[in-house]
């Protein structure tokens, strides 16, 4: 586990039909970790990325992340686990990319586009998938009602004010 980026040429990577495991820690991943509760050992994300070329010269990354990971809940602020079980599936295009091609990968949903590059950050993608696939404000789905702030009449306290009135 290091901190040095881990640069990879994307579509060298996919002609050759390379794999790519690993795991990362959080300290290499400082954006994400701002995000979570703990720093412990326990919480780092193992990966796996290979590169595909099919018959037609299309290249393709498979990303597969899994993390058990701890946030925040937003209702009680405790610890909440958060287990992460995610796969991507990328089409490489090139600065030649046929554009009239380019609609219908936008319009797809089995594949997202990544620009070729000699220098893909791996750990700066994984980062950002993590981060977008985190609920926006993770919740217990039980258990943490006793913190929460529960609904009902609370006294008035002019209340005493009205009797005076009367008197």
């Amino acid at each position: 586990m290091s901190t040095q980026p881990l640069l990879i040429d994307n579509i060298a990577f996919a002609k050759r039909n390379d794999h790519l495991a690993g795991v990362l820690s959080l300290a290499d991943c400082a954006r994400l970790s701002e995000l979570l509760k703990s720093q412990a050992q326990d919480n780092v994300i193992e990966y796996s990325l290979e590169g595909e070329t099919n018959s037609v010269g299309q290249h393709f990354l498979h990303l597969s992340l899994r993390s058990n990971l701890t946030t925040f809940c937003q209702r009680c602020l405790e610890a909440m686990p958060l287990k992460l079980d995610l796969n991507f599936h990328y089409l490489i295009g090139g600065v030649d990319f046929d554009h009239s091609e380019m609609g219908d990968v936008e319009d797809s949903d089995d594949f997202d586009l990544q620009e070729a590059s000699q220098t893909m950050d791996l750990i700066a993608l994984i980062e950002d998938e993590i981060i977008m696939a985190m609920p926006i404000a993770p919740a217990h789905e039980s258990g943490c009602a006793a913190a929460v702030m529960q609904s009902g009449k609370k006294p008035n306290p002019f209340a005493v004010l009205k009797d005076l009135i009367k008197s």
